[in-house]
């Protein structure tokens, strides 16, 4: 099984160099992600360790963070109230979601929540069967969403802003200097010790691209790495996140018929509007506030700004805003969804 997932991960980066080779927008990304559909629907599924993910995100977060601009991090202020309006909109959209979800299906009101609040899956899927929800169902409807997005958006921001890479000026090697390797050892090393001390919602992309931040300013200062290298770090997470697309994940969703359709098209004509309205309030281009109001993971929206050019520093510094945030409204969120049945019980009771 060992030598299996090597090949499939071997196989996942080589179609994302083909892809990138072919001007795909995020071709690192989809080729990858593409390639971990085929395999988990046609092929077989790999179920890889959570740590060896956080591993690779780790690594990711790390070549974000050569990438950041500290004179945007001190005009960020500027974008916080758009922002958080825009978090308001999208969860209290997750919220109604949710209700509809419930009420056209059979499945139970925990899961219908957690399948639609937008935000840090793998926390959700996680908090989700302390409520006795459907992890597996909350699983599944989270896969489709972080997939169809992630590979819709880069699409669509790459036909609104399409970038082209020359490539006499791309650097064909993969190989790092002794500092460069150092760096990306020392920001691992801290980052998991971090992510084992503090549970923060996104705590490792949150921690490796801090650390490898503040490493760069205060300490010493690194050469970007070759484009290639960063390219096999966002191929690694697609692979990682294509193969969840199998065919459990079909078969389950495909249960609850037009319904899941229904609420990822909801969300997605939502995404496109509130990505509109910030863009108004901030004066931002379009492509810069569609990547980061979409509710999809962080570190999927953070490499594909990366791999389209979009400034790193506001995508990522945002999306980790947006998952905190939602957790911090989660306790409420949860005791007003719990009491949606006992208000129409009691209702119903006065009417009789």
């Amino acid at each position: 099984m060992v030598v299996q997932k090597g090949i499939y991960l071997l196989l996942a980066i080589f179609a994302g160099f083909i892809f990138d080779t072919l001007n795909i927008p995020a071709g690192w990304l989809i080729g990858s992600l593409t390639t971990g559909i085929v395999f988990g629907i046609f092929l077989t599924r790999f179920q890889f360790d959570r740590n060896l993910f956080k591993l690779v995100l780790a690594f990711a977060g790390a070549n974000i963070s050569l990438l950041l601009n500290l004179d945007t991090l001190k005009q960020m202020h500027y974008l916080f109230i758009p922002l958080f309006a825009t978090i308001i909109i999208l969860i209290a959209a997750g919220y109604l979601l949710g209700i509809l979800l419930y009420k056209i299906t059979s499945i139970d009101r925990f899961t219908a929540f957690f399948c639609c609040i937008p935000g840090g899956a793998s926390e959700i899927i996680g908090i989700s069967g302390q409520y006795r929800a459907d992890d597996r169902l909350v699983a599944a409807f989270h896969t489709i969403r972080i997939t169809f997005f992630t590979i819709s958006i880069p699409l669509i921001i790459g036909y609104i802003q399409p970038v082209s890479v020359d490539p006499a000026t791309v650097q064909s090697t993969i190989l790092l200097q002794p500092s460069q390797i150092l760096f990306f050892i020392t920001v691992i090393l801290i980052t998991v010790y971090l992510d084992a001390r503090f549970k923060v919602p996104g705590g490792t992309l949150l921690f490796s691209i801090l650390t490898g931040f503040l490493l760069t300013v205060f300490v010493v200062e690194i050469d970007p790495v070759p484009r290639n290298v960063s390219g096999i770090g966002q191929a690694l997470i697609g692979a990682f996140v294509g193969i969840r697309f199998d065919r459990e994940v079909l078969r389950r969703v495909w249960k609850l018929g037009p319904a899941t359709l229904l609420i990822i098209l909801l969300l997605f004509c939502l995404t496109l509007m509130t990505a509109f309205i910030f863009k108004l309030t901030t004066k931002l281009p379009y492509t810069t506030s569609l990547i980061s109001t979409t509710p999809a993971g962080a570190a999927e929206m953070t490499v594909t700004a990366v791999a389209l050019e979009i400034n790193p520093t506001i995508v990522a510094t945002l999306h980790i805003i947006r998952v905190i945030t939602l957790f911090l409204l989660l306790p409420f969120l949860l005791k007003l969804f719990k009491n949606i049945d006992k208000d129409a019980s009691e209702k119903m009771i006065k009417d009789n």
